[in-house]
Order: C-alpha cells, then sequence, then structure tokens
C-alpha cells in the first residue's frame, strides 16, 4: 500500500511540473473571401434604381475602392456602397441605357477582415440589352514602349469613332477598363460599330504631360479586333539623352577584351524581301539585370557584334524606322506611335572562345 502511495505521490509531482501550452488558433488564412450570392434588388419607389448586392463567405472589408472600382459605360451618378458583415451593396440611382450592358468590375476592392486577404478577380454583368447578339468581347495588353513592362491599373478608355480627337480628354468616354497585374484589359459589353482607344496611366481621365499615354491610329472594330496590344510611352523623352546615353556604352564596350562573337540572323514572318528592307536599320541592345551593357547601331546586315564578355545576357531589338540610330518616343498630337521594340524571349549565354549563331524570327 505505501509503494503505491509513493507511485501516485510522484505522478502529481511530474504533473505540477509540466507547462501549461495554450491551445493553437489553427493555420492562418491565406484565402480570399468567396462570393456565396449575387442579387439584384429593384425599388419599387424608384425605378431607376437598382442594387447589387454579394453575400460572402465571411465578413469583409474595402480595399481601394477608390482606385479600383469603375462601372462601364460610366455613371452620371456615382454608385453608392455599403457594407454589413459579410454583405456588399451596390445602388446604381442613375438612369441606364437600353440596350447596353454595364460592366462592374470589383477586381482588388474587397478584403477579409482578419487577415487582409485581398479579392482579386471581381465582377458582374449588369444586363440591360434584350439583344445579346450584337454584343461584342474585346480584351488587349497595355505594355510600356521600350521596356515591354506590363503596365497595371491604367486606364483603357474608349470612344465612339466619330468623336474628335481634340475632345478626347474633354468628353466622358463610353466605355471603360482599369488594366489588372499583367497589363490586362477587358471591355465584355461592346456594340458592333467602330471606336478610338487610348489608354493613360493617370488616375483619371484627362492627359497630364507626366504620365505615359497609348493609342491605336487605326478605327477599333469591335467585332474583327478581338485582342488589342497596346504600348504606352512618354512623350517627353528627348533624343538628345537617348544619344548621350548610348555613346557613353559604346565606349565602355570599346574598352572591354573580350573574344566572343554573337551573330544574329533575323527571319521575319513574311515575304523576305519585304521584310529584309523594312528591318535593315535597328538597333540591338544586350542587358544584364536588365540594365544595357552593350548597344549596336545597324544600318545593314550582318548583324555581328564582337568584343563580348563571356555571361548570360538578355537581348532586345529596336526598329530605326526614321534612320536616326536612336529609340524614338511617340507622340499623341502628331499621332506618332513609339518604334516598335522587341525582346528576345529567352537569355542567352556567351561563352569564351565560341561564336554563337542565332536566329530570331519577329513577328508584328
Amino acid at each position: 500500500m505505501k509503494i503505491v502511495i509513493n507511485i501516485l505521490v510522484v505522478l502529481l509531482l511530474l504533473c505540477s511540473c509540466a507547462s501549461v501550452v495554450a491551445p493553437t488558433g489553427g493555420d492562418k488564412d491565406i484565402d480570399a473571401p468567396k462570393v456565396l450570392k449575387i442579387s439584384v434588388l429593384e425599388n419599387p419607389k424608384n425605378v431607376h434604381e437598382k442594387s447589387i448586392v454579394f453575400e460572402f463567405d465571411e465578413y469583409i472589408q474595402l480595399n481601394k475602392w477608390e482606385e479600383y472600382f469603375y462601372i462601364s459605360p460610366p455613371l452620371k451618378k456615382r454608385a453608392n456602397k455599403k457594407i454589413k458583415g459579410k454583405i456588399l451593396q451596390i445602388t446604381i440611382e442613375d438612369t441606364l441605357s437600353n440596350n447596353t450592358n454595364y460592366y462592374i468590375a470589383l477586381n482588388s476592392c474587397i478584403k477579409d477582415n482578419n487577415e487582409g486577404n485581398v479579392l482579386d478577380t471581381l465582377s458582374y454583368e449588369l444586363l440591360n440589352s434584350s439583344d445579346s447578339s450584337n454584343i461584342i468581347i474585346v480584351s488587349g495588353n497595355l505594355k510600356d514602349a521600350y521596356s515591354l513592362s506590363d503596365i497595371e491599373n491604367a486606364w483603357i478608355m474608349i470612344f465612339n469613332a466619330d468623336v474628335n480627337d481634340t475632345l478626347i480628354f474633354k468628353t466622358t468616354p463610353n466605355y471603360i477598363a482599369r488594366t489588372d497585374k499583367k497589363g490586362f484589359f477587358y471591355f465584355p459589353n461592346l456594340k458592333d460599330i467602330n471606336y478610338k482607344i487610348v489608354a493613360l496611366t493617370g488616375f483619371d481621365f484627362i492627359y497630364n504631360k507626366q504620365e505615359k499615354i497609348a493609342f491605336r491610329e487605326t478605327r477599333l472594330n469591335s467585332k474583327s479586333d478581338s485582342f488589342i496590344s497596346l504600348f504606352a510611352f512618354d512623350p517627353i523623352i528627348t533624343i538628345d539623352s537617348i544619344i548621350t546615353k548610348s555613346i557613353e556604352l559604346e565606349q565602355d564596350s570599346k574598352s572591354i577584351s573580350a573574344d566572343s562573337i554573337l551573330i544574329i540572323e533575323e527571319f521575319p514572318v513574311g515575304k523576305l524581301e519585304i521584310i529584309t528592307n523594312r528591318f535593315t536599320n535597328c538597333i540591338f541592345q544586350l542587358l544584364q539585370n536588365n540594365k544595357v551593357v552593350r548597344e549596336i547601331y545597324f544600318s545593314n546586315k550582318p548583324y555581328l557584334i564582337d568584343s563580348i564578355i563571356p555571361g548570360e545576357y538578355q537581348l532586345k531589338y529596336i526598329t530605326d524606322n526614321n534612320q536616326d540610330s536612336v529609340w524614338n518616343t511617340g507622340n499623341w498630337e502628331n499621332k506618332i506611335q513609339p518604334e516598335k521594340v522587341y525582346n528576345y524571349p529567352s537569355e542567352i549565354t556567351i561563352r569564351s572562345n565560341w561564336d554563337l549563331e542565332l536566329e530570331w524570327i519577329i513577328e508584328e
């Protein structure tokens, strides 16, 4: 009996010495809110008022609403928003045009309460047209004209083709869209007519000199142009600054002692005799970590770059349409597009005492 009591005492002492561990809260929530239900409510006292109600699976809050939210076509009156728990209600008090579908974009507008997980993709199409066969979908991509990097959160504006260019930034666009993180934009509700399209990187629809602009010089036909590539440029970039930079790069490259040669052969798509003349004058750049380390001008073939230090490089091709040996930016007033730039799709490796012959298909 005494032995049993001693054992119990030891067990009690061991239990009393054990540390107390607070219960864990489980895995961290990394999921964005999910939409469970979307409803459209009409106000019986106001035939022009509609409310779109989004019900989520968790408590929500706004995220940069003024920066990301928009309705296309734009409304004259601002849409009202209200959040209550897991419910978002958007109320439209404007008169909606007949035979027009409205695209409500809420990408990155909503996040959860606890962890701040942002819902990247959310939209709703408010159907107000009885004839869906007349609705055309157009999408596209916006890139920087020189670096070819994707441009996020820029305005893409579509105007009816009869709008004069002098009124483009003085009137409300007929349709609008915002680019996503990869520079893509989306118009799901265009009519089967011709349009003008312009992009701005600023906050509003007014063109300011410190922002980049992109445009298409030809009319956009919503039926035949299902995907559009736009290239935004800064019209303030001066040719003199580019020339100075290029001369410095050329002088630096001449001081390098290396024995490798890169031979570039260009095989564009199309008839060879036409494309050859068009692509004779050009600029090639070698880059490392997206910084230009070598720049060479060519007025004729072959395209041969010598004295290259062995290593990994990115390769850039720049058209020289006006044969001035520099890249030229665009001009909105004179409707001049920037000279086109192409990046080789993968890195190239230059080895010591090794000539590299590269075939590059350049597609427009």
